[in-house]
């Protein structure tokens, strides 16, 4: 979405004279899941997130939650936590990968079970739409850095030099371009898939410059189609905010409206 899109949002619950507290943000820049059995409250959060300008989808079960985390961008989970199987949520465990926001909508009988769970904020049941605005207001800064960081820039650039190296052995990558291009990865298009696990090494120039960046990534993910996701491991502090610049002005919509000045 471009900032010419962008929503004046005020938190629910505030009354009009609360200018302090607005927020601004474009349209549906971010996804949301909500976990519950309960159609009615799923009702009345998706009519409150979509007031945040956030798109909200909707799972009953957790095996239906895990399969919405594994497969789309989500930036923020919300589980009730009373729902079959919420405690087993692949997005709760310390050790989960998936780096969104985490709500948990709780009673006082399951506090202990989540001094274990990687989880942003509790919220008392029953639930206040007041207290989870303010906590999804709360939230914004760290889910618009996630998502630049990791915003998917489709590109069609030919590296200046790659190599691969996987299990000791070392050769060139030949025939393969960067079809897009992330801050923490990139993804290269060839005529066969790489072996996940294997190393890359990639010089290229950035996006309408002609600024060299080095970097050096694992191969995370392949497919038959030639496209494997590289992860980078290894990009400097001075390349790094090179990368930072140039994808910046490339994002669709205007990161500085969510992230506090100075």
């Amino acid at each position: 979405m471009r900032e010419s899109t962008a929503k004046k949002i005020l938190p629910m619950g505030s009354a009009p004279s609360d200018a302090g507290q607005e927020v601004f943000t474009p349209r549906n820049i971010f996804t949301a899941l909500f976990l519950s059995q309960n159609r009615f409250a799923s009702d009345a959060v998706r009519r409150l997130f979509e007031g945040y300008g956030v798109e909200l989808h909707c799972a009953q079960t957790a095996a239906e939650a895990d399969q919405w985390v594994r497969g789309r961008r989500l930036d923020l989970v919300l589980c009730d936590y009373d729902a079959p199987g919420a405690s087993q949520l692949t997005c709760l465990q310390p050790n989960t990968r998936w780096r969104g926001i985490s709500m948990v909508m709780i009673g006082t009988q399951h506090a202990r079970d989540l001094r274990s769970r990687r989880i942003h904020f509790t919220l008392a049941k029953p639930l206040s739409l007041d207290v989870l605005g303010r906590s999804l207001r709360a939230s914004y800064t760290t889910m618009a850095r996630h998502r630049f960081a990791s915003y998917r820039h489709t590109l069609a650039l030919k590296p200046v030099a790659g190599t691969l190296e996987h299990r000791g052995r070392q050769r060139p990558l030949t025939y393969t371009s960067i079809s897009n291009l992330s801050q923490t990865g990139l993804c290269l298009a060839g005529p066969e898939p790489l072996p996940q696990g294997g190393t890359v090494s990639i010089n290229f120039s950035l996006p309408d410059t002609d600024e060299i960046l080095s970097v050096l990534g694992t191969i995370i993910w392949s497919d038959t189609s030639g496209k494997s996701g590289v992860s980078f491991r290894r990009v400097s502090a001075e390349q790094e905010r090179r990368l930072h610049q140039s994808l910046k002005v490339r994002l669709p919509w205007n990161i500085d409206s969510l992230l506090p000045s100075g």
